[in-house]
This record gives C-alpha cells, structure tokens and sequence, in this order.
C-alpha cells in the first residue's frame, strides 16, 4: 500500500444506499456506524487525520440529489484536504459514465486520493486511474442489475396485493405481514368513520370544499393534523384503495432534460394498474359507483396538464392569518363581459375571513416594496473585506500550529521509545500538548465558523443581489412562470391578508431569503 503524509487531513465519506440489499434487517445506523468503527480504526492505525465526517443516506444513482457528495467535491476543488477516507471506491458513485467521470476529473485536478482499507487510489498515476474507471464501471453495472431486481420484485408484490407505499393513506395504518415480506394495511376505525362520511356527504350533494368546511367545523384532524382543503378530499374520494384495491403506477417517474439536466419528474397517468388488496375495504362498491356517478353529472374533470402557469406567487403567497395558500381566480367569459372582472387572489380556506384583493394591485405592492428594499439592503450587506481576509489568515494559521503540534506529540512518542523522555516526562508534555492541541481545534471550529458566515455574504453578493436586480429590471417583460421561478429564489414566502373590517388596508408581509421582514399596509 502506498504511503501517505502524516500531517495532510483527509475526509470520511459515511454512504448507505436505500438500494443496499446487504443487511437488510440491520438499520441505517446500525450500518453508517459499522462503516464509521471500521474507517475510524483504519484511519488510527494509518496515522491519518480525519478532519470531517459527510454522512448521507441516498441512492447513488443521481449526483445531483447527493449534497454531502457535492460538498466533497467541492472541499476536494478548495485543496485543504488530500483525499477521502470510504469503506470502498462504490460509495463514490454508481451514477452514469458522466457523473462517475466528473468526480475522477475534480480528485485528479484536485490531487485528490481515495483512501480505502484495501487500497490508496492516486490518480495521478495511471494504472490507479484506469483501475478507478473500470471499478466506477462495475458499480453502475450493479446499480442496474439492483434496481431490476427491485423494479420486478415491486411490481410482483404489487400484483399480489400488498401495500407499496411508504405513506399510509388516511384511514388505514401500514403493518408488516407475518410470515412473508411486505407490508398491508389496517383499517384506523376513527378515521374509517371520516371516510364514509365523506362519501356520503358527497353523494348527497356536498362539493369537495362544502367537505372539507364541515370537517374542519367539527375539528376534525386531517391526516397530519392540519385542516382539510378541496384537494385532500377530491384525493379521498378518487383512491380505489377504500374499495380494498391497491393502485399501481399512478405516478410513474420518468426523466426530462430541464435546464440541462435530467432530472425526475411524477405525473399522474390514467393508464394505471388495479389489483385486489390484502386489507379489508372501507366503503362498498355501491358507495364507490354512486360517487362515480355524481362526479359526471357534476362534469368533474382533470386541470389541462398543457396549461401555462399563470400565478406568479404559486407557493409561495399563503394567509397571513390561517396558513393556506392563496390561490389566484380567473373571471369567466360572462363575468368578464358583464361587470369587467380582473384576476383576483382569494385565500384558499373556507373558513377564513381574509377578503379577496385583485392580482395587479397586489403584485405592484410587493414589487415596490422589493425595490425599496433592495436599494436598503446593498448599502450594508457586505462584510468589510479585511476583517475576512484577517480571520482567514488566522485560520490558516492555526491549522498550521495544529499539523506542528501533532509532529511534536509523534516525536515525543519516538523520544519515549529511545528512552530519551522517561514516562513521567512523555506524560507531562503529553498532557500540554494535548491541552493545546484542543484548544486550537476549538479555535479552528469557531473562524472556520464566521468563515462560512462571511462566505455567505460574498455568495448574497454575487448571486442574491444581482437576481434581485434582474427581477426588478426586467420584471415587467417575464412570464408568470419566469416571475415565479425567480421568486421562489428569492423569498422564503410571502404573507397577505386584507381585514373585513378594515377593508381598504392590504396587508403583506415579504420574508427574503436574505435581510430584514419586509411589511406593507
């Protein structure tokens, strides 16, 4: 095995797939911890400095939904640290050729090693590069053939009733069959009684908002506690599995090229499969057909899914006052003919006394108050550059002082060896040395702190404030969709609400990701 330095600092990657098939009974930690003893022994016995531990427990089929993996690479492109201490070279990645390529091309600008119990990775030698290649080539091969494996045995399980999910509709509790596995559901009672109310309610006449204005009348919980909206009803009265079915492949994942990546992507398809279910159902088919029924004569139909998004605030504007969204209306033909009606935002509860206010004199408010804001806050986001630039000369040394330390806390172990220091004296430096040595790591942790604090300043300036300044310039010539997209940059939310009793006062509140409440009224 190669030799390394003594005083470099390297990183330990901790992954668990949820497509591991190894262990299956042991837990996630069970398992990160495992993983840690073995590479923390490693690490003892090797002499090697583990300065950080990254932890995460994803797939490794996609880089981009693995932010401890991007943080590696991006402390591997800072050149602090030489190399990644993992379990094996397949924690790094089992993604595609092109991910797989990614990271060896960043660990080789890097001077980057991989470090694992059975070998050192360089890749500035060849034969280590190739070697890599071919074993990155050998983890999406497996990759494939698990999630085959899985695709087949899921859908399989699927066809012989049991529960997929990993979410329990509302009304059942999710348990674990005896004897085989797989899992099923377990009627919940109380909430079976919601269920058939609803569907009694709705055959009789009541619309899903009607619905869900009486549930929440009666304090009755939704499934995670909060209050009922159209959407949880409709969803209620359209799921086979409260005749005893269980649905598969409603929501099919596929892969679309968006802003030049492929990302995943749910929709909803009608070409989905039914099959009988080992829970027991609570509503009849009687029930079912008789909902079925009311919903074509009521000319219920799906949104168009082709349909532009027109809400510049989707998700983004909610309720000051009840937490719901607030949705935007659109008139209708004959309302706009007749009375000049304009888009107006409402809130989405029933029950709330939040009035209706139109979308443009909305929309005019909240940008004015963005632009004040924005000439307020460039005046003093910015740190003073050589306050970070003094806090990062400390830092740099102080880590210094640290590799100094542990070379000297190595030589007096040497010098004890030799008999130079007798145990007394060995212990003696020992414990001042150690004292030292944890008061710089402390003193490490705080500037690597108010680093990271300042660094995010520097990122407010190169990439908060100039997307601020894009929208407001050129706000006026974007889609809905566009507006909506650089929003959600933006803001964490934005609250609205418009008092019955005070009616001409509108009141906004704007939460930046960045700076101070912005308030309007």
């Amino acid at each position: 095995m190669q030799r390394v330095n003594d005083f470099d600092e390297y990183i330990m990657y901790l992954r668990k797939s949820r497509m591991d098939t190894d262990f299956d009974e042991v837990s996630v930690e069970e398992t990160l911890n495992r993983h840690k003893a073995i590479l923390t022994e490693f690490a003892k016995n090797r002499n090697l400095h583990v300065a950080m531990v990254l932890e995460e427990v994803v797939s490794g089929e996609s880089l981009y939904a693995r932010p401890q993996m991007l943080r590696l690479l991006e402390l591997a492109g800072s050149g602090k640290y030489a190399g990644v201490i993992c379990v094996d070279i397949e924690r790094l990645s089992r993604g595609s050729s092109l991910e797989s390529g990614y990271i060896m091309q960043v660990f080789k600008a890097s001077r980057f090693k991989i470090i694992t119990p059975g070998k050192i990775y360089d890749l500035q030698n060849e034969s280590d590069e190739q070697f890599t290649d071919m074993k990155f080539m050998f983890s999406r091969y497996e990759l494939k053939s698990i999630t085959t494996r899985l695709v087949r045995g899921r859908n399989i399980s699927a066809s012989e009733g049991k529960f997929m999910g990993s979410v329990s509709p509302y009304g059942y509790e999710i348990y674990k069959l005896e004897g085989e596995k797989g899992n099923s559901l377990r009627i919940i009672p109380e909430q079976a009684e919601v269920i058939r109310l609803i569907y009694e309610w709705y055959a009789a006449g009541d619309g899903y908002n009607s619905i869900a204005h009486r549930l929440n009348e009666m304090h009755i919980p939704s499934k995670f506690g909060e209050h009922w909206v159209q959407h949880s009803v409709l969803s209620i009265l359209t799921n086979e599995v409260y005749l005893g079915k269980i649905r598969w492949k409603r929501e099919p994942t596929t892969r679309i090229v968006h802003n030049g990546q492929v990302i995943k992507k749910r929709e909803i398809s009608n070409d989905y499969l039914v099959f009988e279910g080992r829970h027991e159902p609570i509503i009849s088919q009687e029930q079912w057909d008789r909902v079925r029924a009311v919903q074509a004569l009521k000319g219920h139909s799906n949104v168009r899914r082709d349909r532009k998004p027109a809400n510049p605030f989707a998700n983004i504007l909610v309720c000051a006052k009840c937490g719901y969204a607030i949705k935007r209306n659109t008139p209708s033909a004959k309302q706009a003919e007749t009375r000049k009606f304009r888009p107006w935002f409402r809130c989405g509860s029933k029950g709330c006394d939040c009035m209706i206010s139109y979308c443009d004199i909305v929309e005019d408010r909240i940008v004015e108050s963005m632009k004040q804001w924005w000439k307020e806050v460039t005046l003093d986001i910015a740190p003073k550059e050589h306050d970070s630039m003094t806090e990062e000369t400390q830092l740099d040394m102080m880590r210094k002082q640290l590799k100094n330390h542990l070379e000297q806390q190595n030589q007096i172990c040497g010098l004890l060896e030799r008999g130079i220091y007798t145990e007394e004296m060995f212990l003696k430096r020992n414990v001042l040395l150690q004292g030292e040595i944890k008061e710089l790591q402390s003193g490490i942790e705080e500037l690597e702190k108010i680093c990271h604090n300042k660094d995010e300043y520097r990122q407010a300036q190169e990439i908060f404030l100039p997307t601020t300044a894009h929208v407001l310039d050129y706000y006026d010539r974007m889609t809905p969709e566009e507006k909506n997209r650089l929003w959600k940059l933006l803001m964490e939310k934005i609250t609205y609400y418009r008092n019955p009793e005070k009616p001409d006062s509108i009141e906004i509140h704007l939460y930046p990701r960045l700076g101070r409440l912005i308030s309007i009224s």
